[in-house]
């Protein structure tokens, strides 16, 4: 008998269990009603891990589940509970920062100085012979440069992980302006501006690092040009999936060939291709004659599949990471996740100068301190 009322027991349990997900996952509103009632997903600026900022033109940074914290040739990291971990000594005037997976790469916009960091240790630092102009990392910790001032246009250099040159390629007549490695670290792009005729043309190119490193002249496997001469805004690696954003589309390129995903019109907001396997897209879409609705889509770029999430006011902002995409609504902000659910809504009683958004960690940017959300 006891064991046919706990087997009851456990149906029941097991039937509601799966009757609230089916409504978190179906209803909007129900789902709404959890986050904020059951979930607690809405936090303030109350009691939250600080860092407090010395110089108010400090460079602040997320990757992974850190916060870091550039001033006075010192980067210091810190965990997602606001402590200290490690203070790094650099030589930087002007950062530029890149991230993923664990691996964060720092230079000197401008100058030589070049630093890999994997986790809170520094793997290696480097001076370029040129100006770093553009860097990459990928999830390995392979890493790529852009460089200028030497007697070509651009030379692009890509670094395994140990800080080991892999090999150069030199560029004469065009200018590199973004760039990408493959997480399999067999492939590395370039995306490259032509800027000596009348109109400016850009194209992308893929190399082979097998190749670049036996046959130079054989390490182009693949160009791409965009139609009707759109511009190349940025281009990532999704995996081993070559993601490039033009001035009005996303285009997948594979095996030298190009598959649109989506178009960017005078409706798209924000866009960003750095999410993961995903796309985030926010756009304007008109409610009624003077009145517009805001929707975060986020786009899966493997088979086109949609997630939404409607937002009630006309955003300011788009950051994103690799897991997380973060919406600036003013003094509040909206973290969502690949599905476009509801990770958590902050809401700032003072104006915060800025958002950086890291796999799992968020810093809110005030004049004198950062304030830290864990995701």
């Amino acid at each position: 008998m006891k064991k046919k009322i706990v087997l009851i027991i456990g149906i029941i349990v097991a039937i509601a269990v799966i009757t609230v997900i089916s409504l978190y996952i179906a209803n909007e509103d129900v789902r709404d009603w959890m986050d904020e009632y059951i979930f607690r997903k809405n936090i303030v600026n109350e009691n939250l891990p600080t860092i407090s900022i010395e110089n108010e033109n400090a460079s602040i940074y997320a990757y992974d589940n850190h916060i870091v914290v550039l001033q006075n040739n010192e980067l210091t990291i810190y965990n997602s509970s606001g402590k200290e971990e490690t203070t790094i000594n650099v030589q930087v005037n002007n950062p530029i920062f890149e991230s993923c997976g664990r691996y964060l790469l720092l230079a000197d916009k401008g100058s030589q100085n070049v630093y890999l960091i994997y986790n809170t240790s520094l793997r290696w630092q480097k001076t370029m012979e040129g100006n770093v102009s553009y860097i990459t990392v990928n999830k390995n910790g392979a890493v790529g440069v852009v460089l200028t001032g030497t007697t070509y246009k651009s030379v692009i250099v890509m670094y395994g992980l140990t800080g080991d040159e892999e090999f150069k390629t030199y560029l004469s007549s065009t200018v590199a302006t973004g760039l990408a490695i493959s997480d399999n670290n067999n492939y590395l792009s370039f995306a490259e501006a032509n800027t000596s005729g009348t109109v400016i043309s850009s194209t992308v190119k893929t190399i082979s690092v097998e190749k670049a490193k036996s046959t130079p002249s054989e390490a182009i496997i693949y160009t791409y040009n965009p139609e009707n001469n759109s511009l190349i805004i940025n281009i990532e690696y999704n995996g081993n999936e070559l993601i490039c954003q033009y001035d009005n589309s996303v285009y997948k390129l594979i095996d030298g060939n190009s598959q649109k995903i989506t178009d960017v019109d005078d409706k798209t907001l924000f866009l960003d291709i750095k999410m993961g396997d995903y796309i985030s897209k926010i756009q304007e879409n008109q409610s009624g004659i003077l009145s517009s609705e805001y929707e975060v889509k986020v786009i899966n770029e493997k088979n086109s599949s949609e997630s939404t999430y409607l937002l009630e006011q006309m955003p300011s902002g788009l950051y994103c990471s690799e897991n997380v995409l973060a919406v600036d609504m003013g003094n509040e902000i909206v973290f969502l996740n690949h599905s476009a659910w509801l990770l958590k809504h902050f809401t700032s009683r003072q104006n915060y100068k800025n958002i950086v958004v890291g796999d799992s960690v968020a810093g809110i940017i005030y004049r004198d301190r950062v304030e830290i959300i864990s995701l």
